[in-house]
Parts: structure tokens; C-alpha cells; sequence
């Protein structure tokens, strides 16, 4: 959806925007907000599958008949995406009446499009009733807009990676230290599978700061295709997201829906939900859409954000066998040049694409040691694309999320 108002918000941005959560506590105070008025909340952060467990948590929570407000970014196609009221994308109309009155009372103060637009959300999770909210984080955890609500009642930390690094510090520690600001001694709080280095330092922090979590490999893990936990084993075959870290995103979503729903925690209802699961653009496979009539041959299309450097890996642990050729773009900061660089071992031909945003990776910024395509726009790369692929390629678009929402607006275009 395009509206003016989007263009007013993103000028009320500071120049120099410093994280700290003040601008968006005045602007919730001035709106009357009253966070008792919000359902059950389920606060998630973590580097990688922030989304993919807030989808499947949804879902769970969906089939055993509760309702579910959604909080996630980025969108992929609309704005609307980031906030679902039971389940289902914001109206335009509502959303722009939220909006409008967000900035109405902002009266033209210095505020980031992030904290304005998380105001709006808040106030209409406030208005419509349901059971449960689940909130993502947007950048970090202790200084992130959704950090405002103190009575949420569990958090989730999925895996942490190197990201963000200019707000969030260059090591895993710096990180995660920032990240872990969103559990408090008053949640329920979960901690996903984390590389060791990492699981060692919250564990040690989560002592310090005197806050109790139940911990991947203690109170649940993943074994094979199964979530095993104590007294109980669940088959994950025919969960319908594609990489075996979606089955450990699962299982966070599992173990965290199994305190929430306690005595009505059904398996069967659960595997049900695990199978009409959907989450766009992470590990996609495109079966239908425009994008098949722009490409003429190929075995497969997959569309995945790997935006950082273990996404990426993920990634390559999931890829086909066959002959594969990539699409991908870029953000000029993030590690471009060594994801690319580590890609190519890995496809038969890797096109770079520029895309229609202001810190788009370019022709310019391609490693010169590697034989990499460079297209101008991503409808000018199906040329590029028909050239060399066949009906035994696998097509793969990846990298940036933002790149990922161009494919899937060509792939949904009339």
C-alpha cells in the first residue's frame, strides 16, 4: 500500500537516532495506551527464525482455537504484514487510522519510523481483543521499541549471529548481551539452540542477572525429525517449512505453545498445525505465480532472505543437488563480499541484481576474483536467468529480505 503518510513518518527520524526507548514512552503515554489492555504476550528475539517461530507459534496457536495478534518485520510486499490482528493483516483503513492518529499526536517531534509505527501497532492490538499477542523484536532486544512492554509474561531467544553490527556491537557477546534485554526475572523465559560460545555466555549472564530460562538440550531438543522433551515426542516430518533449522525453530514454538496451553496442548492438533504452517520468503518454493512465466526453464524456484552470514549457511546445508544458479542482492552493510564469495564454491552461475533501494549492493561492489553476473533490476535479469538455466537447474533467489519482497511482487503481480 502506498500512502503520503508513510514519506511524513520517515521524515520525523532523527538525524542522529540514539536507541533508547523515551520517544516512544512519551508518545504511548500521550495515546493513552495501557499495556494491562493487551492479551497474553510472547516476546521474541534473536538474530535468525524470529519469524519462522512466531509463524509457527501462530499456527499452533491458531488450530487449537485461540486467537492471535502478530507483531514482525520487515514486510515483504505491505506494510500490512507487520501487523496481523487475529491472525490476518492490518485494513488499509485501519491501518491508516492508526497511523494518522499516532502522528497527529506526535505533533512533528523527532521520533524513528520503527517507534512511531510500534506506537500504532500497540494501540490497535489494545483496541481488538484476542488471546495472545506475539511480538518480534526489530533491532537488538534492550533498546528495541517492542522492550517498552514490561508485563509481557514469556520471552524467546532464537539463535544468535553476527548482525547489525554499527548498532549492536562487532562481537557474539556485545550481542547477545543486547539481545538478552528482553527477558526479565518476571517472564517464563526460552533459549533456543545457540552456537557454544554463545549458550555458555547467557547462561553465565542469565546468573548474573539472577533470571531463571528453560534451555534447548536441557528442558527440549531436536533428535532426527522429532521434538523430544520429557514424557513427550513429537514427529516434525511434515512440518511445511523447508531446512532442518525450521525444525529447530519448531521446536522453540512447540515447547513455548505447551506452557501457554497446558491441559489443552493437543499432539495431533499440533502436527495439523505444523503442516499448514507458512512463512514467505524463507526457503520458498514457488509452485505458482507470474515469476514461472518470466523463467522458462528450471526444476525448481526457491526465494530465501539469508540477509547474514548463518543464514547463508543454513542455506547452503539446504541446497539441491543438481545444478543451481543464484539471483541475489544485497544491503551495502552487510558481509556481501564474503557471503558471494563463499556462495560461488557452491552455484554453477550467481547474478547480482540492484535493487530499488538507496544502499543496494552494486555493479561496483562485486568481488573482481569471482566470474559473477550483474543485472540492473531484477525484471532484466530473466534474460540473464533463461540463459543459464534448464529444466535440470535449480533457481534460487536470495539475500537481502527487501530484495526477496521485489521477486514476491512480481511473483503476485496482475
Amino acid at each position: 500500500m502506498k500512502d503520503p503518510i508513510f514519506k511524513r513518518l520517515l521524515k520525523l527520524h532523527p538525524k542522529f537516532s540514539d536507541l533508547s526507548l523515551g520517544r516512544i514512552k512519551k508518545l504511548l503515554k500521550s495515546i493513552n495506551f495501557d499495556e494491562k489492555k493487551l492479551p497474553t504476550i510472547i516476546h521474541i528475539g534473536g538474530t535468525n527464525g524470529k519469524g519462522s517461530t512466531a509463524s509457527i507459534l501462530k499456527s499452533i496457536l491458531n488450530h487449537h482455537g485461540f486467537s492471535t495478534h502478530v507483531y514482525t518485520t520487515p514486510h515483504l510486499i505491505n506494510f500490512n504484514e507487520r501487523i496481523q490482528l487475529n491472525s490476518k493483516n492490518i485494513s488499509n483503513t485501519k491501518l491508516i487510522r492508526y497511523l494518522s492518529y499516532c502522528e497527529k499526536i506526535n505533533n512533528g517531534k523527532l521520533i524513528t519510523f520503527f517507534e512511531i509505527t510500534t506506537a500504532a501497532a500497540f494501540k490497535a492490538f489494545q483496541d481488538h481483543p484476542a488471546d495472545f499477542l506475539i511480538l518480534e523484536v526489530g533491532l537488538g532486544g534492550r533498546f528495541d521499541a517492542t522492550n517498552i512492554i514490561k508485563s509481557k509474561k514469556y520471552t524467546a531467544i532464537t539463535p544468535i549471529s553476527i548482525d547489525h553490527q554499527d548498532y549492536l556491537g562487532n562481537t557474539l557477546t556485545q550481542i547477545a548481551f543486547e539481545k538478552l534485554g528482553i527477558l526479565n526475572n518476571k517472564s517464563i523465559n526460552f533459549v533456543n539452540k545457540q552456537k557454544p560460545a554463545v549458550m555458555n555466555y547467557i547462561k553465565s549472564e542469565l546468573i548474573r542477572r539472577k533470571i531463571n530460562a528453560s534451555f534447548y538440550n536441557q528442558e527440549w531438543s531436536i533428535k532426527s525429525n522429532f521434538y523430544v522433551a520429557k514424557k513427550i515426542k513429537i514427529d516434525l516430518s511434515n512440518l511445511n517449512l523447508i531446512g532442518d533449522h525450521q525444525k529447530t525453530n519448531a521446536g522453540l514454538a512447540i515447547h513455548i505453545s505447551r506452557y501457554l496451553l497446558k491441559n489443552n496442548f493437543k499432539i495431533n492438533t499440533t502436527k495439523d498445525a505444523l503442516s499448514k504452517c507458512e512463512w514467505a520468503g524463507r526457503l520458498q518454493l514457488i509452485s505458482q505465480g507470474k515469476l514461472l512465466k518470466h523463467i522458462h526453464k528450471y526444476k525448481k524456484i526457491y526465494l530465501d532472505g539469508f540477509h547474514n552470514i548463518d543464514g547463508m549457511k543454513v542455506l547452503i546445508k539446504s541446497l539441491e543437488k543438481n545444478r543451481k544458479i543464484l539471483i541475489c542482492s544485497f544491503l551495502n552493510n552487510k558481509k556481501y563480499q564474503y557471503m558471494l564469495n563463499r556462495l560461488s564454491n557452491y552455484f554453477n552461475k550467481i547474478i547480482v541484481v540492484k535493487m530499488n533501494e538507496e544502499n543496494s549492493i552494486d555493479k561496483n561492489d562485486i568481488p573482481k576474483n569471482l566470474s559473477i553476473l550483474f543485472s540492473p533490476s531484477l525484471k532484466q535479469s530473466f534474460t540473464l536467468i533463461n540463459k543459464y538455466s534448464s529444466v535440470k537447474t535449480s533457481v534460487y533467489f536470495g539475500g537481502s529480505l527487501y530484495f526477496i519482497g521485489e521477486v514476491l511482487k512480481i511473483n503476485k503481480s496482475k
